[in-house]
């Protein structure tokens, strides 16, 4: 079976039987039946008319045979055969028993992703009466630590949201999902799993081990630079290009300050997953020295990696054309708390999949949009990626909720909730139909316009993973503290990330 998951798939896939052969089936979940109409005309050489009809009571099957009386001259028998089938509601006993509540953690808790939540449940409550589920929202700043200790009390959901570096390190408590999503009759091809888009890069496994799924996809991130247009236009600053280079970029951003009235043309902050690290991938270092698990070595401190973080580092702290951290305060007003959202930053670099969120933050202010990312001295490009998905672990099979968790994660995976994800734009949309659709790419106002520019960054040949690995999150942590003292202007660039390599790469060490 294939094709997008609905209710008819599933409840087939789920064993419902049928009653009277293969004409009539019961759909369980709502009580709908069918009624088949058979109709046969026969034509020949007769001499009478006769009627027969014949009613069966339980599946509502009537069979009709008319025959015509025929002239003689008439030398042929045609033969003609209708068979119209037609639904109508009828009532009919649940075939389906209700499952136990799904144990459902998900940290879309707040905002547009949790007007997107709310919406796609409430769908999703119609479709599916019989399954039902205890949504656990979890702030996200409490979710990563929440599920820690949680896999680690054994008091876990059933469905939980994981990155691939968390899939990997709880892989004995997930549960393997090919079986369950072939019986579930769904194509995997529907959806947006980077890893089956580009199956030669190990880098982005964030929803399989090796080829075996353990992930349903829900949302993924991507970098990329936002710009002030009202901004712009005021400096007189033409609109950014895709043939833009850091140089050209650097320039711009000095046209774009005056530090007297706390105006920078970029605002370089700590982050470094969609900030910093993709101008070293762009410039000849990487995450690591080989996309193998776990890694030897780090591979961010080469040559070019160093110039680039030295690029990043001395935009603010050396041409000034960046606000320093200690002086973020002087920029941010009440119920401001977004360095861009303030109107006063030309450019900022960052994760750019959520742009609904921008809107709430930026409240109509100026105008903003997308821009091409500009080129490093090699004339690269690089893009970060993060896949998140629904994992269900053991103890929806301790439950007996695996089937109903497979329902609810491929409808949240579906067209019909990634729909909603393309309308509120809380991150990208992860079903393939949705994220080409004007849904998605349209225009709406507060948004961008160029959001083809986040599907393209997404799914670009210059994309990369994160090459999750046990000890990953430990390596992550470590590059950041080590970084942060260079970010925040307290030592300089080079030697911050010289000192970053050392540190990661005795950590790894251990891994090996």
């Amino acid at each position: 079976m294939s094709g997008p998951m609905t209710r008819r798939k599933v409840i087939r896939a789920l064993g419902v039987g049928s009653l009277g052969g293969a004409s009539v089936a019961i759909l369980a979940a709502c009580g709908e039946t069918q009624v088949v109409e058979v109709e046969r005309i026969v034509e020949k050489e007769v001499p009478v008319e006769r009627v027969v009809e014949k009613e069966v009571p339980v599946e509502r099957v009537v069979e009709k045979v008319v025959e015509k009386q025929v002239p003689v001259e008439v030398q042929k028998v045609v033969e003609v055969e209708k068979v119209v089938t037609r639904e109508v509601m009828v009532e009919a006993p649940a075939q389906m028993e209700p499952t136990p509540p799904i144990q459902f953690m998900n940290y879309w808790a707040a905002g547009t992703r949790w007007e997107t939540m709310k919406a796609g449940l409430e769908e999703f409550d119609k479709q599916f009466p019989n399954v039902k589920y205890d949504l656990i929202p979890i702030p996200p700043g409490f979710y990563r630590d929440k599920v820690n200790i949680m896999f680690a009390a054994g008091t876990v959901g059933d469905v939980v949201v994981l990155n691939g570096a968390r899939m990997r390190e709880f892989a004995p408590g997930l549960v393997q999902l090919q079986d369950h999503v072939d019986k579930a009759g769904i194509d995997l091809d529907d959806y947006l799993i980077l890893s089956r888009e580009n199956p030669a890069d190990p880098s982005l496994q964030n929803l399989d081990i090796d080829g075996v799924l353990y992930g349903m996809p829900f949302m993924s991130a991507v970098n990329g630079y936002v710009y002030n247009i009202d901004k712009f236009d005021a400096d007189g600053v033409e609109a950014p290009t895709a043939d833009w280079t850091w140089d050209s970029q650097l320039e711009a951003a000095r046209q774009l300050t005056n530090a007297d009235t706390n105006e920078y043309g970029l605002h370089h902050g700590t982050g470094g997953e969609f900030r910093w690290l993709p101008l070293i991938s762009a410039n000849g270092g990487w995450l690591f020295t080989d996309r193998t698990r776990p890694a030897p070595a780090s591979g961010f401190a080469t040559e070019g990696g160093l110039e680039a973080f030295e690029w990043y580092v001395n935009a603010t702290y050396e041409e000034g054309v960046g606000v320093p951290l200690g002086e973020l305060s002087q920029l941010l007003t009440e119920g401001i708390t977004a360095p861009f959202a303030t109107g006063k930053i030309g450019m900022e670099p960052g994760g750019i999949h959520g742009p609904g969120g921008r809107k709430l933050r930026v409240g109509g202010r100026f105008e903003w949009d997308n821009m091409p990312s500009p080129r490093s001295p090699t004339g690269e490009v690089a893009y970060s990626t993060n896949e998140l998905g629904h994992f269900i672990t053991v103890k929806a099979l301790e439950h007996g909720t695996v089937e109903a968790s497979v329902i609810l994660t491929s409808f949240i995976a579906g067209e019909y909730f990634q729909g909603l994800v393309a309308d509120g734009r809380g991150a990208i949309p992860m079903h393939r139909a949705v994220i080409n659709s004007d849904r998605y790419l349209g225009f709406q106002p507060g948004m961008p316009r160029s959001m083809n520019l986040i599907r393209d960054h997404f799914l670009s040949p210059d994309a990369y993973g994160l090459m999750f690995f046990s000890g990953w999150a430990q390596w992550w942590n470590i590059l950041h503290d080590e970084t942060q003292p260079a970010i925040v202007g307290e030592i300089p660039a080079r030697e911050a990330l010289l000192n970053a390599q050392a540190a990661c790469d005795k950590h790894l060490a251990t891994l090996q």
